[in-house]
C-alpha cells in the first residue's frame, strides 16, 4: 500500500516487524494478559469488598437514648460503612401500647428495636419473642432520694419500714427496682405504702405531696430527678444511674435498653444482624471517647426539633448537650455484651414481682408466671463479641 508522504509524495506504508517471541510462542502475549487482569482483580478485591450489598433494616427506636443513638450512627455515617438503609418505625403507629412492640416482630412491621431488656423478657412469656444482641445501658437511670426532712432518719433501705414511698404504678420498673433494693434490706413490698403513681408523672404534683408531708421517699428517673433535685426538697440516697452505683444497690449491673431482634430474624439473617450490631459498637464507642458537645455536632439535623426558633436555639443545644452528659454515666462502657449475671438478675426480679391490674400489669405477669423464660435464651452475644474483637 502506499500513503502520502511528508511533502505530498507517496511512500510505502511500514509496519512493525513482528517479534520473533510472537512467532515462536503465539501463546504468551494472552497469558501476560491474563496475569495482568488477575493481579489487576487482586488489587481491587479490598475496595469491592469495603462496598457490602446494600440492605434496609427497619429500626423502632424508643425515645431518649433509644434514638440518639441511631441518630448518631447516621450523623457518623455508620450505616452507610456497613450498607444499611435503617427505617424508623413508630410501634404507636400499629398497636395502642407500645408494651406490645414485639408483636411487630411477626409480621415483619419492624426488623429490630433499641428498648428495655424486660420487654425481651415479656415478649417471650406471651409467644413474641425477642432476643438482646447489644446492651446499651447497665443502669436504669435511677435515683432514689429521701425528703430533706427525714434525711438524718432515713440513711439506709432498712429505714424504708413503715415510710410512704413515691415509685410509680404497680407494674413499673421503678417499683420492682425500688422493691429490689429494700429486699436486700430484708424488707418486702408490704413494709411500706405506696403513693398514688401520679406523682412520679408530675413534677408539681410530687412537690405539693413533699411539701404537705404526704411523701417520705422517691424513686425517679430522668428527666424528673433533675426538676426534683432543683427543688432542694430531697437528698439522694441510691444512685442507680451509673452501672457502679446499680452494682452497688442491686448486687449487679442492670440490663436496661438494649438493641434485640427476632431469633427467626437473627437465625435467618445473622449478617444482616452483625451488620447493625458492628454500626452500633462504633456508636458506642464514639459516645465513649467523646464529649456531650462533640457528640451533638455529630447528630443530623433530623434529630433536632424541626420549628426551633432560631432565637432560642443556643438554650435549646444547651439543654440537649446537659441531656447527653447525664445520660453517658449510665451507659455500658467498653463492653456491649449482655452479663449472664446480670440477665439472669433482671429474671430473677421479674419473676417475683407482684404487678397490679392494670393492662401492661397483666401482660407483665403472664409473662412472669408462664414458666416460658430462661434467662440464657434472652440474649445473644456472638455479634457484639465478634465486632468488639474485631472492630479497631
Amino acid at each position: 500500500m502506499l500513503a502520502s508522504g511528508a511533502f505530498g509524495m507517496l511512500a510505502p506504508l511500514s509496519f512493525p516487524a513482528r517479534s520473533d517471541a510472537f512467532l515462536h510462542h503465539p501463546m504468551k502475549s494472552p497469558r501476560r494478559l491474563v496475569a495482568v487482569l488477575l493481579l489487576f482483580s487482586a488489587l481491587l478485591a479490598p475496595f469491592l469488598s469495603a462496598a457490602p450489598a446494600r440492605i434496609k433494616i427497619k429500626l423502632a427506636p424508643m425515645p431518649g437514648i433509644g434514638h440518639l443513638v441511631p441518630e448518631l450512627a447516621r450523623g457518623l455515617g455508620y450505616f452507610e460503612q456497613e450498607g444499611i438503609e435503617v427505617e424508623y418505625v413508630n410501634v404507636m403507629n400499629y398497636r395502642d401500647e407500645d408494651f406490645y412492640s414485639t408483636e411487630l416482630f411477626k409480621d415483619g412491621t419492624i426488623d429490630a428495636e433499641i428498648c428495655w431488656y424486660q420487654r425481651v423478657v415479656f415478649g417471650i412469656g406471651n409467644d413474641a419473642p425477642a432476643r438482646a444482641v447489644l446492651l446499651i445501658e447497665n443502669s436504669p437511670h435511677l435515683t432514689i432520694s429521701v425528703a430533706n426532712r427525714l434525711k438524718d432518719q432515713i440513711k439506709t433501705a432498712a429505714d424504708f419500714k413503715g415510710r410512704t414511698i413515691a415509685d410509680s404504678e404497680g407494674f413499673s420498673t421503678k417499683r420492682y427496682l425500688t422493691d429490689t433494693v429494700i429486699a436486700h434490706a430484708g424488707l418486702t413490698p408490704a413494709d411500706y405504702t405506696p403513693a398514688p403513681g401520679e406523682l412520679t408523672a408530675k413534677l408539681p404534683l410530687l412537690v405539693k405531696a413533699l411539701q404537705a408531708n404526704q411523701v417520705d421517699i422517691v424513686s425517679s428517673m430522668e428527666p424528673l430527678t433533675t426538676g426534683l433535685m432543683a427543688t432542694k426538697l430531697v437528698t439522694p440516697l441510691f444512685d442507680l444511674a451509673t452501672g457502679e452505683g446499680t452494682r452497688r444497690a442491686l448486687g449487679d449491673v442492670w440490663p436496661a435498653r438494649c438493641l434485640y431482634l427476632a431469633p427467626d430474624y437473627i437465625k435467618a439473617h445473622p449478617d444482616r444482624v452483625q451488620r447493625l450490631v458492628n454500626v452500633f459498637v462504633r456508636t458506642l464507642r464514639y459516645i465513649d471517647t467523646h464529649s456531650a458537645e462533640e457528640i451533638i455536632a455529630k447528630l443530623p439535623a433530623g434529630y433536632f426539633a424541626p420549628d426551633m426558633n432560631n432565637d432560642l436555639w443556643a438554650e435549646y443545644k444547651k439543654g440537649k448537650i446537659d441531656e447527653i452528659a447525664k445520660i453517658k454515666p449510665g451507659m455500658a462502657h467498653g463492653d456491649y455484651s449482655i452479663p449472664p449475671s446480670a440477665a439472669k438478675l433482671a429474671c430473677e426480679v421479674l419473676f417475683h414481682t407482684n404487678f397490679d391490674d392494670s393492662p401492661e400489669g397483666k401482660y407483665r405477669r403472664a409473662a412472669a408466671q408462664s414458666g416460658k423464660v430462661r434467662p440464657e435464651d434472652t440474649y445473644d452475644n456472638r455479634f457484639v463479641e465478634k465486632a468488639m474483637k474485631e472492630i479497631k
